[in-house]
């Protein structure tokens, strides 16, 4: 079957139909030669002949129809998964949108509870002891940043 595949499908279609109407016209004709005497010992290869070729041409028609439903449902599918692409090219574009917004937010907090921890060092360091300004730093940055939608 996957040498018939190398026709073209006009080609192949045409040579099934050829050889399913041939193979009935030979059988058929297989009838009338017991008409004429001369033919009668050809009669049984004849119809032998054609029972075979339109018994292929039965065989390759279906396998054709069927090859041919199989190669517009892999076009379907084909169309499908260009979609399914496109939409995961735009979802794609959204999360890293929101990853680089995300980085930002954390970047932005990390800075500012640095600026707070370089302006309360010097009291820190005074005394020595922990002070209320240390935990409340320290607290805002194990928070979880909000993210601006």
């Amino acid at each position: 079957m996957w040498l018939l595949s190398l026709l073209p499908d006009s080609l192949l279609y045409f040579a099934i139909v050829v050889i399913l109407f041939s193979g009935i016209a030979m059988f058929a004709f297989s009838f009338f030669l017991n008409l004429f005497p001369a033919a009668k010992p050809y009669r049984l290869a004849i119809q032998a002949t054609g029972s075979i070729l339109a018994i292929s041409g039965v065989y390759f028609f279906g396998a054709y129809s069927t090859e041919m439903k199989w190669r517009e449902r892999v076009r379907e599918l084909e169309a499908k998964v260009a979609v399914a692409e496109q939409q995961s090219k735009e979802t794609n574009t959204a999360i890293q949108k929101v990853y680089v917004d995300r980085v930002k937010v954390v970047t932005d907090t990390k800075i500012v509870v640095q600026e707070k921890i370089i302006k309360e060092a010097a009291k820190m360091d005074v005394k020595c002891e922990v002070i209320p300004e240390a935990i409340t730093i320290i607290n805002d940055a194990a928070k979880s940043p909000k993210v601006v939608k």
